[in-house]
């Protein structure tokens, strides 16, 4: 116990070394060495091994910022200027950190006012993306659109109503997002009911929308589709109606009232008050039970064909089917109703229904469907998100 504990707190110390201030320095990472060295500083700032890492950190954090900053501003790409902004932002969050040690440390470090850098560039960085984004959406296509949106997703995390941002991101997005639609095709050689089609267009395909892909399941002559997802419906099975009959015989041992104790010469025995004995009289009794099954399916298979309108091309297709069953089980006894377990009681206590009509079935086996070519549509829903 005492070796396990000990080989416990070597290896914290390992790990608390190995993520110590001056050990982040040494790898490079300078902010986090900061954040180290800060926190520690706060709780003793007489600490002059953590006051040299911090200013060693930071001086190299600044320096590796200002020539990022020096040379994107060199270059002169007006597409550099969000960058610049995010750097500017850096550098003024590093010096946040060093404005929280006590006054006598703080005076130890320059502190500089970035805010007309910050101002500047941040007016530049969200021109510099609106005119990116609008260069994009003139380009056309999906890809282009995407790319439009989340250049205007970066001035709106500058300035959240710049120009008309809003509404042309909303344009970006709709551009970009591919529309689905989910039809159903009945290729089988029997005449559905009018019903079966509009319940399986009451499949709620919310779930499986995400940003670049929109699922419909009525179809809106206003929107150009991407891609159907049809579920082809190609073969119909209805089994006949079925009668099983089954019997069975249940026998179980029950009290039946009470019985005086004999003795060898016939007379009833009495206990130690001069009391007759008496015991419980057990009985064997049966019942013959009747059952009567009755059963119908209906099957419907197909396939779900993902189809893009673009190429005109099938991109994947997988069968589905389903089974709905009706099945109901009645019954009968004759004998004694004592003998009857809890299970065949309430057998007995249900009677023959009449046979749902096919159409009925139909309907059960729709409910069935649209479940299950949800579920196929849910893992398939990386299929539909190319912009090509």
């Amino acid at each position: 116990m005492v070796k396990r504990i000990f080989v416990l707190l070597f290896s914290v110390l390992i790990l608390t070394g190995c993520n110590s201030s001056e050990k982040l320095l040494q790898k490079g990472e300078y902010d986090r060495a900061i954040e180290k060295a800060v926190k520690k500083l706060r709780k003793d700032p007489g600490n002059d091994k953590e006051l040299y890492v911090l200013k060693e950190a930071y001086t190299k954090a600044n320096t590796f910022d200002m020539d990022q900053i020096s040379f994107l501003e060199k270059e002169g790409r007006s597409e550099n200027y969000v960058r610049i902004y995010q750097l500017y932002g850096k550098l003024d969050r590093r010096q946040d950190r060093i404005k929280t040690l006590p006054t006598r440390l703080m005076n130890e470090f320059r502190i500089v006012n970035y805010d007309d850098q910050l101002i500047a560039t941040k007016e530049q960085a969200a021109e510099t993306a609106y005119q990116q984004g609008l260069k994009y959406l003139d380009l056309g296509g999906k890809e282009n659109a995407r790319r439009a949106f989340y250049e205007f997703e970066n001035v709106q995390s500058l300035y959240p109503n710049y120009k008309d941002v809003n509404d042309l991101q909303r344009e970006a997005s709709y551009l970009g997002t591919n529309q689905v639609l989910f039809v159903v095709e009945n290729n089988s050689e029997i005449m559905l009911p009018e019903r079966f089609e509009s319940e399986l267009r009451k499949i709620s395909l919310g779930e499986l929308n995400d940003h670049w892909i929109q699922y419909s399941v009525y179809e809106n002559e206003d929107v150009n589709y991407d891609y159907f997802v049809s579920l082809n419906i190609n073969r119909i099975t209805m089994s006949p109606e079925g009668l099983e009959r089954e019997k069975y015989t249940e026998t179980t041992e029950i009290q039946d009232g009470m019985k005086y104790v004999l003795d060898e010469r016939g007379n009833v025995m009495k206990d130690s008050l001069g009391n007759d004995i008496k015991v419980p009289n057990m009985i064997n009794v049966s019942a013959e039970i009747e059952t009567r099954r009755q059963y119908k399916e209906a099957m419907v298979g197909g396939s779900l064909d993902y189809i893009d309108l673009r190429t005109e091309q099938l991109v994947k297709s997988d069968n589905i089917g389903v089974t709905a069953v009706f099945d109901h089980i009645s019954g009968s006894y004759t004998g004694d109703e004592r003998a009857l377990s809890q299970e065949s009681k309430a057998i007995t206590e249900r009677n023959t229904v009449p046979f749902p009509n096919d159409e009925f079935m139909l309907m059960d086996a729709a409910t069935l469907l649209k479940e299950k070519a949800k579920d196929i549509m849910y893992r398939n829903r990386g299929l539909l998100s190319s912009t090509y």
